[in-house]
């Protein structure tokens, strides 16, 4: 988890090097094409999480913008990628969910972000609210559908933290951006 500037930065960079490295690989399946493109839209959060402890969180312009604009811009690249890219669904079901999540996303996450504590488990809290298990859940159907398991598996690890930190869940993108890369190195 993305604890400091330092970990949220080093997890962006070494996330895009692995990235990069395979992709660069020659004779790659397309799948794993898709999980490398997939891993550097998704851990470009790790910088937008590294300004954020840069600023100390502070009440700023620049908190505000990178809540308000950038944070809702990725996350909806993310499900940008798995219906049209991945998926190519292009479907009333997948239009609207787009149509209602995407506005959404800029919705909840308008105004600050705020540190969940001022221990070492501390994470930024997006939007100076915590997302709900349902928000949690739809947002992972978003990117991960029809992958049953990777829904499953993402909302599982997701609860299991919220139920152990108590707070800052949108921060596992830095596990789960770690977990996805080197799970790539692995397998590719």
């Amino acid at each position: 988890m993305c604890f400091s500037f330092e970990v949220s930065l080093g997890t962006g960079i070494f996330s895009w090097i692995t990235g990069l490295y395979v992709l660069s690989k020659k004779n790659i399946s397309h799948r794993t094409r898709i999980q490398s493109l997939f891993l550097l839209i998704f851990s470009l959060m790790q910088f937008a999480d590294a300004i954020l402890w840069f600023i100390n969180m502070k009440k700023n312009n620049i908190n505000y913008i990178v809540t308000s604009y950038l944070i809702p811009f990725l996350l909806s690249l993310q499900a940008l990628f798995n219906i049209y890219y991945v998926n190519k669904y292009n479907n009333i079901i997948a239009n609207m969910s787009l149509l209602i999540g995407i506005p959404y996303l800029f919705y909840r996450f308008n105004g600050y972000s705020v540190s969940s504590c001022s221990n070492k488990l501390s994470s930024p809290i997006w939007g100076n609210n915590e997302l709900e298990l349902w928000e949690i859940l739809a947002f992972l159907i978003m990117v991960s559908f029809p992958n049953v398991y990777e829904i499953i598996g993402g909302f599982t690890i997701i609860y299991g933290v919220k139920l152990w930190i108590n707070g800052g869940v949108g921060s596992m993108w830095c596990a789960i951006a770690n977990l996805l890369a080197i799970k790539l190195l692995l397998t590719s």
